[in-house]
């Protein structure tokens, strides 16, 4: 989460929603209808991507989605995944509070302990 919150912020996303969406608790944030179908459509290509169908596809499509925009999202989403599997694999990871910018967090997070 730590790259995209700033990202989200900057796409006019409040603080709030940020963390919200950080808490895996996207539907308490004030998220435009198609968003809602895109993420939903990425956390089960992300979690459980076996569970993929072409109905998910045709959501996305009633929701105002492409079809480019479509295979755009599942490219990033499978892109990211690799990265996060790599990273994980070499043990990179973030403390809780490590999404947000470094001069918000708790001082000796600041100073590069981790809990």
């Amino acid at each position: 989460m730590g790259s995209h919150a700033r990202f989200l912020q900057l796409q006019g996303q409040s603080e709030t929603d940020v963390d919200a969406i950080a808490r895996g608790a996207a539907d308490q944030a004030k998220i435009a209808p198609k968003e809602q179908v895109l993420l939903n459509y990425v956390k089960v290509l992300t979690l459980e991507p076996a569970k993929v169908r072409d109905t998910d596809a045709e959501a996305l499509r009633k929701a105002g989605w492409t079809d480019e925009q479509i295979f755009e999202a599942s490219f990033i989403t499978a892109l990211f995944a690799f990265f996060n599997r790599m990273a994980d694999a070499y043990g990179l990871d973030y403390p809780e509070t490590g999404w947000l910018p470094e001069e918000r967090r708790p001082l000796k997070e600041a100073a590069g302990a981790c809990p």
